[in-house]
């Protein structure tokens, strides 16, 4: 993955989540902008919290349990 554009890893991206939805696997797509926004708008008290400032959504631990086909 080094050196690839933003791009490139989108099309990757997008290409794995309709691999698995043609597997019939039920996927859901929430953007990470889309889950802060919902989430604060119910929690504002987490705007303050220092883990919700500091630490940015790690993309790998989505993948958290993912066995790749054979």
């Amino acid at each position: 993955m080094n050196g690839d554009t933003l791009a490139e890893r989108e099309e990757r991206t997008m290409a794995l989540i309709e691999e698995f939805a043609r597997a019939l696997y039920k996927v859901e797509v929430q953007w990470e902008y889309e889950f802060d926004e919902e989430i604060l708008s119910r929690h504002p008290e987490l705007k303050t919290h220092p883990l919700v400032r500091h630490s940015p959504l790690n993309t790998r631990d989505t993948l958290y349990g993912y066995e790749p086909m054979p």
